[in-house]
């Protein structure tokens, strides 16, 4: 039984590709659940003690935990 060539090349071009969408889907997924989940947090990064934390609502400057001082978010 003769084989296309081209069907050599379609089908694991096809899968491939599939392959590819569907870990990109799934990637996007993910990261959207984790971007959602700590929305509303920025991070901080304490100039005197460089003591990297969280606060639940985004502020523009926020104490540290550790020694107290004000700091202003190193990402929203």
């Amino acid at each position: 039984m003769p084989v296309d060539p081209l069907s050599l090349f379609t089908i694991p071009l096809t899968l491939a590709l599939a392959a590819l969408f569907s870990a990109a889907v799934a990637y996007d997924f993910i990261t959207f659940r984790r971007r959602r989940k700590n929305g509303n947090q920025a991070v901080y990064r304490c100039d005197a003690c460089r003591h990297i934390y969280t606060v639940p609502r985004r502020t523009p400057l926020a104490p540290c935990p550790k020694c107290g001082k004000q700091n202003e978010p190193v990402k929203e």
